[in-house]
């Protein structure tokens, strides 16, 4: 059976993918906004009722063979359980179908994997508000953000990632014609070059975004011929199991193996990473999470032939040296800070200034002062009843707010404290504010510790090239996503750019307005450099998908 017409269909959206991501111009196959004009008049409606439907309920996977039992214990944020069971798969089922949905899709084309795949993210579209009501009520993410960052953001990062699997695998000639001349004779041979995949991933999910740090390693790994299994956070499994129960709905219906996507469903108390980790078929390990257990995996796969993709913890940094507007300044601070409660893996922590002020237009400014106004920011958006709830979300675990009462105590400065905020409709939320402390740089086993929650720390230090240097020094040793630079002269930029480039961080440069450092555009932004310690990988380089197969010669004479 051939799906070379679904290529075709496919044709102009994986041509756009690919040209954005060598020219890397903006780029957005599907719009990010929420609206019924775009999506359908009802969407929204329909997709509320779509989650609802699923609460106090089975949720059922009737393309995925072999389930044993049912297993689920999520809770929203927002102060209710979901109360939704899903069906559960033993590793050695999930092994079996995975082999044997191997065997047909690694001999499908480049072009009709990427037909297939694209054709099933059309489909999975369809279910863009239910995937963000259930993004929302699994991580706390207010629902525009869940909507945006489950929905088109993560489906652009798939299709980022099937362009990119596209772009390495048709690099190199398919089969050549060789002729070597030796004087009066010559040396005739057909050469063939086949991508064979290294078989199974396993991509393990996180809690605060489910699905746009899954659809990368997935993608990249189905795209080039393997088969990928989704190991889903036992508290956010419900958006990413929607989708995949569309894919495999889509793959059926095509008369495909449904089981070269499939989910794997635990609980906390009884998880299954590790032994799925440790199956000699698991080739490939997409991770996104903490450092202690990405340091674990890591062990886990020494000496074997796994190749393992990581994005773990880091201590992302910004200096405010010298400014055009400060007021523009600390209101995108004071967002990114405020934007999920800080539960981004590319949320600033600590802010370098220097002590003796940040330089302005109208003169210096005081690190007092400038405290005094990123407070003012904060407090104006976050208690602003509009704008504040929607922005922060809420907690996604009691161990944030945990986390929150361990920092308040650390004997610090307080220039912000945090509180509850309401969020209309849920008065049971988990949902609190920024906490912004000063520290100093002597507080080194403080502010070398991620703080991960709506917690940031104020640091004075010598001059900018002091904070330059403490921001260089953080991220060689502890990592980070993203670093934050204001700064107006050109030698400045010269220096922070060069010290920052070799600590391997990708650098944002007097962001105002409404472009954040937290956010990562597809197509655009590589996510993660893979060259400090928050991370080995990059979404989506080559090298993210190039380590997902081989090229085997062939020589024939």
């Amino acid at each position: 059976m051939s799906f070379h017409h679904l290529y075709e269909q496919h044709q102009a959206t994986l041509n756009a993918a690919i040209e954005a991501n060598r020219t890397r111009v903006f780029h957005a196959h599907w719009p990010e906004p929420p609206s019924g004009k775009i999506y359908g008049e009802t969407a929204q409606e329909d997709g509320l009722n779509a989650f609802k439907t699923s609460l106090n309920n089975s949720f059922a996977l009737p393309n995925q063979q072999g389930a044993n039992g049912n297993v689920g214990g999520e809770h929203s944020p927002y102060g209710f359980p979901l109360n939704v069971q899903y069906p559960a798969f033993a590793t050695d089922t999930l092994i079996i179908n995975a082999q044997q949905a191997l065997i047909q899709w690694k001999k499908l084309s480049l072009q009709e994997r990427a037909g297939i795949l694209i054709e099933c993210l059309e489909r999975a579209s369809k279910h863009f508000f239910a995937i963000g009501f259930s993004t929302m009520h699994t991580t706390g993410q207010g629902f525009i953000m869940a909507f945006q960052a489950s929905g088109p953001h993560a489906f652009d990062r798939a299709l980022e990632a099937i362009a990119s699997g596209f772009m390495a695998v048709d690099a190199f000639a398919e089969s050549a014609q060789w002729t070597k001349p030796m004087g009066k004779m010559q040396v005739d041979l057909k050469k063939e070059y086949h991508v064979r995949p290294k078989g199974i991933n396993l991509t393990i999910g996180c809690s605060t975004f489910p699905i746009w740090n899954s659809f990368p390693g997935m993608f990249a790994s189905l795209i080039t011929g393997n088969v990928t299994i989704a190991k889903s956070h036992p508290s956010a499994i419900l958006p990413i199991a929607i989708c995949i129960r569309s894919f495999q709905e889509t793959l059926a219906s095509l008369g495909i193996n449904p089981h070269i996507i499939q989910i794997a469903v635990d609980s906390k108390d009884s998880p299954m990473t590790v032994s799925l980790a440790e199956k000699s078929e698991i080739t490939t390990i997409d991770y996104t999470g903490s450092s202690s257990f990405g340091n674990h995996l890591e062990s886990l796969i020494t000496g074997t032939n796994k190749e393992l993709f990581t994005e773990k913890a880091g201590v992302n940094c910004a200096l405010i040296g010298e400014v055009e507007n400060l007021d523009a300044v600390l209101d995108n601070i004071a967002f990114s800070l405020s934007l999920y409660s800080g539960q981004m893996c590319t949320t600033t922590q600590n802010i370098y200034i220097p002590k003796h002020g940040v330089s302005t237009p109208d003169g210096i400014i005081s690190f007092d002062d400038v405290c005094t106004k990123l407070k003012e920011k904060v407090d104006a958006l976050v208690l602003n009843e509009k704008m504040g709830p929607g922005t922060l979300g809420a907690l996604h675990s009691p161990a944030v707010k945990e986390r929150v009462e361990k920092a308040r105590n650390l004997g610090l400065a307080i220039i912000r404290d945090s509180e509850s905020v309401l969020q209309h409709g849920f008065d049971q939320a988990l949902s609190y504010s920024p906490l912004i402390l000063k520290a100093e740089s002597a507080d080194q086993s403080i502010i070398n510790e991620e703080w991960f929650g709506p917690i940031s720390f104020m640091i004075p230090v010598d001059d900018i090239s002091a904070g330059l240097q403490a921001m260089k020094q953080s991220i060689i040793k502890h990592g980070a996503l993203t670093a934050l630079v204001h700064l107006q002269q050109e030698q400045l930029i010269t220096e922070a750019t060069e010290q920052l480039i070799d600590a391997g961080v990708n650098i944002s440069f007097n962001l105002v307005g409404p472009i954040w450092v937290n956010q990562s555009a597809g197509f655009s932004d590589f996510h993660g450099t893979g060259a400090n310690p928050a991370g080995n990988a990059s979404f989506a380089d080559l090298s993210f998908v190039s380590r997902r197969y081989n090229i085997i010669g062939m020589r024939r004479a």
